[in-house]
């Protein structure tokens, strides 16, 4: 309905046409209710907010008609340890570059309370954000969905997303977990082994391990889970069995020495892929074909000098990341009242 203008917007919601006009600007001062009715009514009439409105215009417009031409990444937790992993050094790499791409500047900033809402957000120097959890913060939650009243929002990662009022765009980890699993059998392993190596519960790990060991019991293939000791909680609590709590990758290598071969590895997370690659070459299993690794992750970083080379499942960083962008702007632009979810399915890395 190309004629529907603000005040069709305002009749159908019952608010003023300087609420709705606060509404689609993206005003921290409108109540969420009051949002809510705005944008259903937005929805249900199919409006879209044209390019050009009425009035002199100091400048063209952007040509992805967003307010300022700009979006943030806004790490929750704070950024102090953000950029020392490669892994996340890689994604806010990824980030700008698909910003550039669709010509738009991208600021970096952190929120650590509810208190500390980023200047970029207070001072609306932004159209939207894209939000990354960074450690562990209890406070998450209420951060997130503080943000999320004021500004366009899109969260990524995170399997477990708890807050139902923000767009989540993030791994298919069963699909990785399935991939892995299939790709090891069709090579022609005769049994399993899943090594999970991270000292904290992630839930995206133990999707992905779950996945595996699952359909791995379903075609009866024997199947050995190795657990690093974790910290806050007990492996034998939530892996299957049988279990085997590790402290060094000499002794995962030499337990998979003893199983029936060749023997499909599955590293659930690539950071510590240079470790159990040379555990496994040490114990000679690796150069005679009987061991096949395959690894979770999306960094050349971690796998790039391994030889022989194992098999990447790639968890396609840049997939999500174009997918976050994109639906942010639609956000911006068109205020959808839908909140999504978006599983981005893996892919096997160019060899």
């Amino acid at each position: 309905m190309p004629d529907l203008n603000i005040g069709d917007i305002a009749n159908a919601a019952g608010v003023s046409r300087a609420t709705v006009s606060r509404v689609i600007n993206g005003s921290p001062l409108v109540k969420a209710k009051t949002v809510a009715l705005v944008k259903a009514a937005i929805d249900k009439l199919g409006y879209v907010r044209p390019s050009v409105r009425p009035g002199p215009k100091p400048r063209a417009p952007h040509p992805l008609r967003l307010r300022t031409g700009s979006i943030a990444l806004i790490s929750i937790g704070g950024s102090g340890s953000l950029f020392q992993e490669p892994i996340m050094a890689s994604l806010v790499e990824q980030i700008q570059s698909t910003c550039r791409a669709r010509q738009l500047n991208l600021l970096l900033d952190q929120m650590t309370s509810t208190d500390q809402i980023p200047l970029c957000v207070e001072t609306r120097q932004v159209d939207g954000a894209i939000l990354l959890i960074s450690g562990r913060p209890a406070n998450r939650r209420e951060c997130i969905t503080k943000l999320a009243g004021m500004i366009p929002c899109v969260h990524i990662f995170a399997p477990g997303h708890p807050i139902f009022s923000v767009d989540h765009v993030t791994v298919n980890d069963v699909a990785v977990g399935d991939m892995a699993f299939r790709s090891l059998k069709d090579a022609g392993c005769q049994s399993m082994a899943l090594v999970n190596a991270s000292s904290f519960f992630l839930e995206a790990l133990y999707v992905r391990g779950r996945a595996f060991t699952d359909r791995a019991q379903i075609e009866t293939i024997p199947t050995h889970v190795f657990a690093s000791k974790n910290l806050y909680s007990n492996p034998t609590n939530f892996w299957p069995q049988p279990l085997s709590i590790f402290e060094d990758f000499k002794t995962v290598a030499t337990a998979i020495r003893s199983m029936p071969k060749p023997v499909g590895v599955f590293l659930t997370l690539e950071s510590h892929a240079p470790q159990v690659h040379a555990a496994l070459r040490e114990e000679g299993l690796l150069n005679d074909g009987s061991v096949k690794l395959a690894i979770a992750g999306t960094t050349p970083f971690f796998v790039k000098d391994l030889h022989p080379a194992p098999l990447l499942i790639d968890l396609s960083f840049s997939e999500i990341i174009a997918v976050a962008v994109d639906r942010l702007i639609q956000r911006a632009n068109n205020m959808p009242a839908q909140i999504l979810t978006f599983l981005v399915p893996p892919k096997i890395a160019a060899p």
